[in-house]
């Protein structure tokens, strides 16, 4: 074979050679392409089941259906592992289940991610209030106040606060529960729906001055709420300021009653309304007239006096009065105090001495006799309401 020939035949095989090769390329890069064409077809079609399954998930819990939830969020993380907001879902779907102690490995797993997030801490407090480990949920409470939150972050921690009050009243721990509603109070607009819910909470802590100042607060922006008008009033009466929780019950009731049905109104306003009326018929106040006041003076030593002589009968003369009783009856008897009506038009002392006279009876036989009941209940409300302790 000469050198031409021979040159020939290795270009053949060189072009053969490189053919094959630039086919195996063009068969390997086609192969690339569709495995990644797939690969990426699967991975979308993935990701699309994931969002579907999440969005039946969060439409079950939305409907409260927990249980369906947990099944569809399951679902949901096996096509996205690890996707932070399906697992908020689903740990969600778990509390609202009743699966207390799977939820809180779920948010407690979240937590150590993002221990500053306020609705992570917020789950945590309830669920450790489910749980009743009291000081993890306050712990937790308070961590979600000044956690961070999407959105309104100010309402959302005014509301944890409020929310944590009820909980410390629920655990009877009513100083801690009056000092978050006072700063949650500090920190709110003037709006009448917050501030029944605040007055309210007050109340239930115990501070009814606070509530009763919450309660004008929501008049002040709308005078008609029955249930503002209702509150004051009772708060009004609480104190012992019965000419104001008259005029407040009075427009309770009128609030609350329709024309056709005075059924509607509840049993306890109306007693109370009765109540706080015939307080003030009793009520010698100084600042009445001097006759209006005597006249009174006397009704009530006649009311006071029966009570009295009630509660001394009780006892039987081997054993003798109690030394508190023995002092009032010194002083029913001696003549240092007087009821008679001229006399005590005549001296502002002795009007003084019997109102006392009539307060302190009905105050020490509370003590010795039993529940006072009618006008004598009604005088006890009196001696000690705030106007008198102070005089």
């Amino acid at each position: 074979m000469s050198k031409t020939e021979v040159s020939l035949a290795k270009r053949r095989l060189f072009l053969h050679d490189s053919l094959t090769f630039l086919i195996l390329i063009l068969v390997t890069a086609v192969l690339f392409l569709f495995t990644l064409f797939m690969f990426r077809s699967f991975t979308t079609h993935r990701e699309d089941l994931a969002v579907r399954w999440s969005g039946r998930g969060k439409a079950a819990l939305d409907a409260g259906k927990p249980e369906q939830a947990m099944v569809a969020l399951r679902t949901a993380l096996s096509y996205a592992p690890g996707t932070r907001s399906y697992e908020l879902l689903l740990a969600q779907a778990l509390a609202n289940a009743g699966h207390t102690e799977e939820a809180s490995n779920y948010f407690m797993n979240l937590w150590v991610t993002q221990p500053g997030d306020g609705f992570i801490n917020l789950e945590l407090a309830r669920l450790s209030a489910t749980k009743n480990d009291p000081k993890d949920a306050i712990k937790y409470y308070r961590a979600s106040i000044y956690g961070t939150w999407e959105g309104d972050g100010v309402v959302r921690r005014r509301e944890v606060r409020l929310e944590l009050a009820r909980y410390l009243i629920a655990q009877k721990d009513f100083n801690a529960a009056r000092i978050e509603l006072l700063i949650a109070a500090g920190n709110s607009p003037s709006d009448p729906k917050l501030n029944i819910t605040l007055a309210s909470l007050l109340v239930q802590t115990g501070d009814i001055a606070n509530g009763f100042n919450y309660y004008k607060k929501a008049l002040q922006d709308d005078p008609k709420n029955q249930t503002a008008l209702e509150g004051a009033g009772r708060a009004a009466y609480s104190l012992g300021n019965f000419a104001i929780a008259h005029s407040l019950l009075e427009r309770a009731i009128e609030a609350k009653a329709s024309p056709e049905k005075e059924e509607n109104v509840s049993g306890d306003l109306a007693v109370m309304l009765a109540n706080s009326k015939r307080i003030l018929e009793l009520r010698p106040s100084s600042k009445l007239r001097p006759v209006e006041r005597v006249d009174r003076l006397v009704e009530d030593g006649v009311i006071a006096k029966k009570r009295f002589d009630g509660c001394i009968a009780q006892f039987d003369a081997s054993n003798g009065l109690p030394p508190l009783l023995q002092q009032l009856k010194l002083r029913w008897t001696s003549g240092d105090v007087t009821m008679t009506r001229s006399v005590l038009l005549r001296s502002l002392v002795q009007q003084d001495a019997a109102e006392q006279l009539i307060f302190d009876t009905e105050l020490q036989t509370s003590q010795f006799c039993g529940v006072a009941t009618g006008d004598d209940a009604l005088l006890l409300l009196l001696a000690k309401s705030p106007e008198t302790a102070e005089r």
